[in-house]
């Protein structure tokens, strides 16, 4: 199969017929080139789309990652989607959608491709110590209470990451890792039953010890820059909001927001 070969609607929704994913996908909006899934989603969302809805597409001009950085990615050779959640749940605890989402590509992947899949914190996986996914999360809150919630994904699939590519010493692809062409919309099914799954089990406590136990970030001494200035110190725990605990050598712990901090060192 023609690694290049380019989704469309019919494609996605022969993978997803049978697929057990509740809500996920039953709205599905695919486009060959957007600007940025998350900016098309986030335009349906605010005119009222039902929880679920999915826009996937083959090429992004504009897509972007975590604290403002671009996401680029080759037309037709990776996932790209977002997904539109109106979760019951107070904004602390937001970032257990990147959880939901970083569970169920994780589990996805090593069921199609048996590699082994890590979370480095906050939002990213990795295998091997290569980035492979991001992911984006945005969302509008009302009075203390999330109106909508969006989050992105990229994921390297078939890209194949030749030696001169800046980024072959720190990103990789599902190709690259198993050797292999990966079917996308099998792929893409498998990630939104997985989400079914997940969702149903966000505010509880299998979610977070399963989102912990692949955090290779813990155990590790990092340095994390923060809004209050540089941490360095033990990654000992993750709390339920997603906050990292990083104990330093005079043996105080900070508590770092997913939001406000990038790792410097791990």
């Amino acid at each position: 199969m023609d690694d290049l070969r380019p989704l469309s609607t019919d494609i996605l929704n022969a993978a997803l017929a049978g697929v057990d994913r509740g809500v996920f996908g039953l709205s599905l909006v695919y486009q060959s080139q957007v600007g940025s899934t998350n900016d098309y989603l986030h335009s349906l969302a605010s005119q009222g789309a039902p929880e679920g809805t999915v826009v996937i597409a083959d090429e992004q001009t504009e897509g972007r990652g975590r604290l403002g950085r671009a996401w680029v990615a080759p037309p037709n050779t990776s996932l790209l989607f977002t997904t539109l959640f109106r979760p019951s749940l107070h904004p602390e605890y937001a970032h257990q959608l990147v959880m939901v989402a970083g569970l169920a590509i994780a589990e996805a992947c090593e069921e199609m491709t048996g590699v082994t899949v890590d979370v480095k914190w906050p939002n990213d996986l990795q295998i091997g110590g290569k980035k492979f996914v991001g992911i984006l999360l945005e969302s509008s809150v009302m009075a203390d209470q999330i109106e909508w919630l969006i989050v992105g994904t990229g994921i390297n699939v078939n890209h194949r990451f030749e030696p001169a590519d800046p980024l072959a010493e720190t990103a990789t692809s599902l190709r690259v890792a198993c050797g292999q062409t990966i079917d996308r919309a099998s792929l893409f099914a498998l990630i939104l039953r997985n989400y079914y799954h997940w969702h149903s089990r966000l505010g509880e406590d299998q979610l977070i010890s399963a989102w912990r136990l692949r955090c290779i970030t813990l155990g590790r001494r990092v340095s994390v820059q923060s809004q209050t200035g540089l941490v360095t110190g033990l990654a000992h725990n993750i709390g339920s909001s997603g906050v990292l605990h990083i104990k330093d050598d005079s043996g105080n712990v900070h508590f770092i927001h997913a939001s406000e901090a990038t790792i410097i060192h791990d």
